[in-house]
C-alpha cells in the first residue's frame, strides 16, 4: 500500500508493503540535530541539579539505601535496581543527596534526547527536534523525575526510549529494534512493575490501529522472550512472597485518593506535569495522530495513549504513570506544527511557539530559583495527605535528625546490659531507613521495620528481649499484646512538623515478646503507610 510520509518538512509518498517490509521513504532522511539536542540535554541535566542539591532525603531514597544493603533479585513494591544504585551512591558519597538523586538527573536528560530522536523518526527536523527537546526538559514531569530519586526516575525513560524503538521499526522495518525494545523491557521490570500495563497498551494500540504485522513478526516473540526471562526473578520472588505488589497496587491507590484527590483530579495532574509547552504540543500532537496524513503509521501511540490514560484513572494510578509517553506525544505534537506552516496562521502559529517555550522556560527557572521555601513560613498543622505531599514538595521533607536524637535520647536511659538485647522497630518504612541511615551517628543498634518491603526484609534476632518501639500511639494496645511490658518513654510532636517523622511519633520500650519473633512479625506487617493523618 501507499502512505504518505513527512521527510524535511515536504510531504512525500512512502511506499510500505508486508511483502516488501524494509522499503523506505524515497526521500533521504532528515538530519538529527545531534549538537543542538546534545547541548539542550546537558544544560537540562546541570539545572535539575539544582533540587538535589537544596531537597534532604525523601523517605523513599532512605529505603532504597537500606534496600540496597540487603541484595535480592526483587523487593515487594520494586525491582533490584533502583537499590543497587542507590547503595552505590551512598557507598561513593556517603550523606549526598546529589549523588543519590543522578541517575535520575541522567535519565532526564536522556529523556529529552529522546523526544527529540522520536520527533526524527516523525520525520521532523532540528528544529522540531529541538522543540520536543524543550518541551520535556521545562516540562514538571522533567523536574519531578531529578527531584528525588525514585522508580519513576528510570521508569519513564526507560519506557520512553521503548516506545521509540518500536516508532523506528515502523520506519526502518529493522527487526532487530524489537528485540532490543524487549531488552530494554526486561530492564525497566528491575526497577518499576508497569511496564506490563504498559505493554498491554502498547499491544492494545498496534491491534486496533496497526501494523498488526509487527505483532506478527519472529524478532517480537524473540523479544517478548528476552522479556520474559528478565521478568522471571521478580516473578518467582513475588510468587515465594505472596505476591505483595498485587496488594501494593491496591494500598497505592487509597493513596493517590487519599492524597492526589482521586480519579476525578488525576486528569488535570497529567497534564500538569506535562507543563505549558509539553501540553500544549501534547494535546496538538494527539490531534494530529488522529488526523494527520504524514502520522497515520503511528497512529497506534494515540490508542495507547489514551488507553494508558484510562487505566490511570479507572485503576486510581498514580498520574505520572503515562510519563514514558509523553515524549511521543510531545514529538507528534512539535512536527505536526508543520501541518501549518503554509497557512495563514503560520505566523501566529510561530509567535505562540516561541511565547510558550519563553513562558515554560520561565515558569521552570521560578519553580527551581524558589523552591524549598522557608521552613519558617509554615503557619499550619499538616493535618491530611495531600497536605503532607504538598508541604513536602514546597518546603521540602524534614524531621529526620530530630527523630533519631529523639530515639538516640531514649535510647541512652537504658542500662548498660540491657542495650545489648535491644533493636529498633520502627512503625513506618521511612522512619526505618532514617533511623538505618543516621543511627550510626548516635551508636543506635540495628533497625526493623514490618511496614512495606522493609517487613520482608526479616524480624529481629531471637536474642532481641527489649525493643525501641517508634510510631504512633494508636499502636499501643497492640504493643501490649506483643509484650510482657510496654513504656511510654519519649515523643516527639512539632506541632509544624511532618506527622510519622517529628509529629505524632511516640517511642515505646518494649520487653520480653510473647511469642518467637517468627510468630509475631507476620501479624505486625502492614502495606499501608501509618502517618496519623
Amino acid at each position: 500500500m501507499t502512505n504518505s510520509g513527512f521527510q524535511g518538512g515536504t510531504l512525500v509518498l512512502v511506499t510500505m508493503s508486508d511483502a516488501a517490509p524494509r522499503v523506505r521513504s524515497i526521500a533521504a532522511p532528515v538530519r538529527f540535530g545531534g549538537i543542538g539536542v546534545t547541548v539542550l540535554a546537558v544544560f537540562t541535566a546541570v539545572i535539575l541539579t539544582i533540587p538535589g542539591l537544596r531537597y534532604d532525603y525523601f523517605g523513599d531514597e532512605l529505603y532504597f539505601i537500606a534496600a540496597g544493603s540487603r541484595p535480592a533479585v526483587a523487593y515487594a513494591d520494586q525491582g533490584a535496581l533502583l537499590p543497587l544504585l542507590a547503595r552505590f551512591a551512598d557507598l561513593i558519597a556517603p550523606g549526598s543527596a546529589v549523588t543519590l538523586r543522578m541517575p535520575g538527573i541522567v535519565m532526564a536528560a536522556l529523556a529529552v534526547i529522546v523526544c527529540a530522536a522520536i520527533a526524527y523518526e516523525f520525520g521532523g527536523g532540528p528544529r522540531a527536534q529541538l522543540l520536543a527537546g524543550i518541551a520535556y526538559a521545562t516540562s514538571p514531569l522533567a523536574l519531578t523525575q531529578a527531584a528525588q530519586l525514585s522508580t519513576f526516575s528510570l521508569d519513564a525513560t526507560l519506557q520512553a526510549a521503548t516506545v521509540w524503538l518500536l516508532i523506528r521499526w515502523i520506519r526502518t522495518r529493522r527487526d532487530r529494534l524489537l528485540i532490543l525494545a524487549g531488552l530494554l523491557a526486561a530492564i525497566d521490570i528491575q526497577v518499576k512493575w508497569l511496564v506490563p500495563v504498559t505493554w498491554c497498551c502498547l499491544l492494545a494500540g498496534l491491534a486496533v490501529a496497526g501494523p498488526r504485522t509487527l505483532l506478527m513478526r519472529r524478532a517480537h516473540w524473540l523479544g517478548a522472550l528476552v522479556f520474559a526471562a528478565g521478568a522471571a526473578p521478580d516473578i518467582w520472588w513475588q510468587a515465594t512472597h505472596g505476591w505483595p505488589e498485587l496488594a501494593m497496587s491496591r494500598v497505592i491507590g487509597a493513596e493517590q485518593d487519599a492524597a492526589g484527590g482521586g480519579p476525578l483530579a488525576c486528569l488535570p495532574q497529567i497534564i500538569g506535569l506535562a507543563g505549558l509547552l509539553g501540553g500544549l504540543l501534547g494535546g496538538w500532537g494527539l490531534w494530529q495522530l488522529f488526523r494527520w496524513e504524514p502520522l497515520r503509521p503511528y497512529r497506534f501511540l494515540l490508542v495507547t495513549a489514551l488507553s494508558m490514560i484510562a487505566v490511570v484513572l479507572i485503576g486510581h494510578g498514580r498520574p505520572y504513570y503515562v510519563g514514558g509517553l509523553m515524549p511521543a506525544v510531545f514529538a507528534a505534537g512539535a512536527v505536526g506544527l508543520s501541518a501549518l506552516d503554509h497557512t495563514r496562521w503560520r505566523c501566529w502559529i510561530r509567535l505562540g511557539t516561541l511565547t510558550a517555550v519563553a513562558g515554560s522556560l520561565a515558569i521552570i527557572v521560578t519553580l527551581l530559583a524558589a523552591l524549598p521555601l522557608p521552613r519558617s513560613w509554615a503557619r499550619d498543622p499538616i493535618t491530611s495527605p495531600g497536605e503532607f505531599a504538598l508541604r513536602s514538595d514546597l518546603y521540602g521533607p524534614a524531621g529526620w535528625q530530630e527523630l533519631v536524637a529523639g530515639v538516640a535520647g531514649v535510647y541512652r536511659t537504658l542500662p548498660a546490659d540491657e542495650r545489648a538485647h535491644t533493636v529498633l522497630v520502627a512503625q513506618n518504612y521511612w522512619q526505618a531507613g532514617a533511623l538505618a541511615k543516621f543511627g550510626g551517628r548516635y551508636g543506635l543498634p540495628a533497625t526493623y521495620s514490618p511496614n512495606r518491603g522493609y517487613g520482608f526484609f526479616g524480624p529481629p534476632p531471637d536474642i532481641a528481649t527489649t525493643v525501641l518501639y517508634i510510631g504512633l500511639d494508636s499502636a499501643t494496645p497492640a504493643l501490649r499484646h506483643q509484650f510482657d511490658t510496654v513504656t511510654l518513654s519519649g515523643r516527639l510532636d512539632d506541632p509544624l512538623g511532618y506527622p510519622g517523622v517529628n509529629r505524632k511519633v511516640a517511642i515505646h520500650t518494649c520487653r520480653w515478646p510473647t511469642a518467637a519473633w517468627p510468630v509475631l512479625w507476620p501479624a505486625m506487617r502492614q502495606l499501608t503507610l501509618p502517618l496519623g493523618i
